[in-house]
């Protein structure tokens, strides 16, 4: 049987940084800007709406890369909370790395261009639409670009015997790795109120350097103030913490 342990809330507001990243092939971020491109030249050309259709098609092509690239590298998808948004770009301004309204005013014209034969709106406004876009594709470039993956909590940053504890998020499979020195006044054998769950024992499909200690099915042997595991947070936690992760230089 699984132990568990809980972790107080408190700990959350320790100093915290990230300290490793990874970095990403160049190429996953580039190809955005090259359909974005093709868009430009379309909308400024402006031979006929045939053009500028063209190029509201190819501005879609060039958000739904970057789109689909995040996806790939984060799995946000696989994000479980409780009242999740359906739209994928609802999902990311709760993580507070988009804003979509302009996006999807892109998404209406072009459907009704793709679907309804509706005209394209007139070059001016192409062309702002132009911007939103290229607005969109440099503010997730760090996303792309580099990939952020966890996070360090330090209760004394000046002190070199400090007490300090890691954040891993596997974003593929939505969990939270916990690895350090916790002081024993911070952590406890039952839930109480503003605590976090820690599961001391086998990770499902998690593959790691320094989770080994919890792969065996054998009574953990850890030290007073060490702890090691899967840990559970709520939602509000959550998803700051991915913000964290992502944000947290």
């Amino acid at each position: 049987m699984k132990r568990k342990k809980w972790v107080s809330n408190e700990v959350l507001n320790w100093y915290s940084y990230s300290d490793s990243a990874r970095i990403l092939d160049k190429d996953k971020g580039e190809r955005a800007y090259a359909i974005w491109e093709h868009s430009k030249q379309l909308i400024e050309n402006n031979e006929s709406d045939f053009h500028l259709a063209d190029g509201i098609t190819n501005l879609k092509r060039a958000l739904n890369h970057r789109l689909n690239t995040i996806e790939e590298i984060y799995c946000f998808k696989a994000i479980k909370i409780k009242n999740k948004p359906k739209g994928y770009m609802e999902m990311l301004e709760i993580l507070g790395i988009v804003r979509p309204f302009l996006m999807k005013q892109l998404l209406v014209i072009r459907n009704d261009i793709e679907h309804r034969d509706n005209k394209p709106p007139s070059k001016e406004r192409c062309l702002e639409l132009l911007d939103v876009i290229w607005y969109f594709l440099k503010s997730t470039d760090f996303i792309v670009q580099i990939e952020r993956y966890n996070i360090v909590f330090d209760e004394d940053k000046e002190r070199d015997d400090s007490s300090w504890f890691t954040l891993e998020y596997i974003y593929q499979k939505d969990i939270f790795i916990i690895r350090g020195k916790i002081p024993p006044e911070f952590v406890y054998e039952e839930p109480l109120e503003n605590t976090f769950g820690v599961v001391l024992g086998l990770i499902d499909g998690v593959d790691d350097r320094w989770v080994s200690k919890v792969y065996s099915k054998e009574p953990i042997d850890l030290l007073p103030n060490e702890i090691i595991g899967e840990a559970k947070f709520e939602d509000s936690n959550k998803v700051s913490l991915i913000q964290d992760i992502l944000f947290n230089y």
